[in-house]
């Protein structure tokens, strides 16, 4: 009998899972915000400075970078928001890891390897998140039971197709 792993765990074990999803969630969520919240008071044409002084001497095209810098506040506010509703929440976490390579790649370009080393732990803490959602049980502040196997989900999805 082909039993689910994570139905076998005993619920003191899903219940320590589940907290641990929440605040890494949390975590994530005031870092994104926090840095969003840093790049107000210069505002969208503050941080496209800073971008391109920080990266004026790098390979990178600087169309590329002023995309970048334009649009990295509200990403940051989006994403931090995104992972406190609990929304879609593996997607949330999917795009926070691509956020966060995204800014390495460019402490790599900008020749700062410290702050570069740092975004890929912050990449790996979001990859734990990704892996530790399917136990977080709160989404937009109400507490589900559990999840339904990821088979069943998919076949009503087709159902109601």
């Amino acid at each position: 009998m082909n039993r689910d792993p994570i139905e076998a765990l005993s619920e003191t074990v899903k219940s320590n899972l589940h907290w641990a999803a929440v605040l890494s969630r949390l975590s994530m969520a005031s870092l994104f915000l926090s840095a969003a919240i840093f790049k107000v008071p210069g505002g969208v044409s503050g941080t496209v400075g800073y971008y391109q002084g920080l990266l004026q001497k790098s390979l990178l095209p600087s169309f590329l970078i002023t995309a970048h810098a334009s649009a990295i506040m509200f990403v940051e506010f989006g994403l931090g928001l995104w992972l406190l509703s609990g929304y879609r929440l593996a997607l949330a976490w999917r795009a926070a890891a691509l956020v966060l390579v995204s800014l390495a790649v460019g402490m790599i370009f900008a020749a700062k390897f410290d702050v570069a080393s740092d975004n890929y732990v912050y990449v790996f803490l979001a990859i734990i998140g990704l892996l530790l959602s399917h136990f977080d049980r709160w989404t937009l502040g109400v507490k589900r039971e559990a999840r339904e196997p990821v088979a069943e989900r998919s076949s009503g999805a087709r159902a109601a197709a």
